[in-house]
C-alpha cells in the first residue's frame, strides 16, 4: 500500500519526536482541488474533503490516493471550509463567510444549520465524549468547543501558535496554524514546514496506531503521517480505521 502513495522529496514538514514514539511522513498525494481545506473521514477507507474554491464542493475522496468517488456542491456556496463527522453517518460542514454551520447527510442533503457563536469558522474536528465539535476561529486564535445543532458556545482555548486555522482529535488537541506554518499536538510543536495547514483529521486504528492527515493549501497536497507501532505495507493495508 505505501508503494501506492506518491513520495514528495520537496517535503519540508520536520518529524518531531513526542514522548515515546516519533511521527512519520508516509506519503503525499495531490488533492483533486485548487482551494482544498476541512477533511473528514467516513470509516470505509475514504474521506470527505472540502475544496473552498468558487461556490465549494466537498468530495469524497480514497484516503491514501486521493481517487475521486464521488462530489456534492457544498451547501452555503462560497467560504466552505471545515468539515467533521459524527461517526460517520452525519457531516457537519462550516462556512467561513457567512458563520453558518451545516448539519447534512453523507450524499450533502442539509438536514440543518445553525451559526456558529464564533465568526469566521474554519476547520472542526467531532468530539466523540460528547454532542459538539471543536472548530477553529483564525481571526481569534482560538478552538472553540461548539455544540453544532444549536450554535451555543460550550468553552475555548487559546491556539498555541498566532492563527489556529485547523483543528483534529476528541479533544481538539491537534492545532494547525496558518502563520507559523506548524502543527501543534497539545501545545507543543509536531510537524514544520506545512505552508498552510487549512485542514487536519486524526484516526486511532485497532493496533493503537495514530495517523494524522493535514490538508496544505499551499500545494495542494495530503500528507500522510503516522506515529505509534511500527508500520509495514502489509499492515497499512489492513488498517480498520476506528473513531475515538
Amino acid at each position: 500500500m505505501r508503494a501506492a502513495i506518491l513520495l514528495a522529496a520537496c517535503v519540508a514538514a520536520a518529524v518531531i519526536v513526542g514522548g515515546a514514539a516519533a511521527i512519520e511522513l508516509l506519503g503525499t498525494y495531490a488533492t483533486p482541488c485548487s482551494q482544498p481545506r476541512g477533511y473528514a473521514f467516513s470509516g470505509l477507507y475514504t474521506g470527505w474533503l472540502v475544496d473552498g474554491a468558487g461556490a465549494g464542493r466537498v468530495y469524497n475522496v480514497q484516503w491514501t490516493t486521493g481517487s475521486v468517488t464521488a462530489s456534492f456542491a457544498a451547501p452555503g456556496g462560497a467560504g466552505a471550509w471545515g468539515l467533521c463527522t459524527a461517526l460517520g453517518r452525519t457531516l457537519y460542514l462550516s462556512n467561513n463567510r457567512t458563520s453558518y454551520i451545516y448539519r447534512m447527510t453523507t450524499t450533502g442533503s442539509v438536514m440543518g444549520s445553525c451559526r456558529c457563536p464564533l465568526d469566521g469558522p474554519a476547520d472542526m474536528s467531532w468530539a466523540y465524549a460528547g454532542n459538539y465539535a471543536y472548530v477553529a476561529i483564525p481571526a481569534r486564535n482560538v478552538v472553540a468547543a461548539v455544540n453544532v445543532d444549536t450554535g451555543s458556545l460550550i468553552r475555548t482555548h487559546a491556539g498555541p501558535g498566532k492563527r489556529a486555522v485547523s483543528c483534529a482529535g476528541s479533544s481538539g488537541a491537534y492545532v494547525g496554524d496558518a502563520d507559523t506554518h506548524t502543527v501543534y499536538l497539545d501545545g507543543k510543536s509536531l510537524i514544520t514546514g506545512i505552508a498552510s495547514p487549512l485542514g487536519l483529521e486524526e484516526v486511532s486504528t485497532y493496533v493503537d496506531a495514530t495517523y494524522l492527515y493535514v490538508v496544505d493549501d499551499a500545494t495542494d497536497r495530503m500528507y500522510m503521517y503516522h506515529s505509534g507501532l511500527p508500520v509495514t505495507p502489509a499492515s497499512l493495508g489492513r488498517v480498520k480505521v476506528l473513531f475515538r
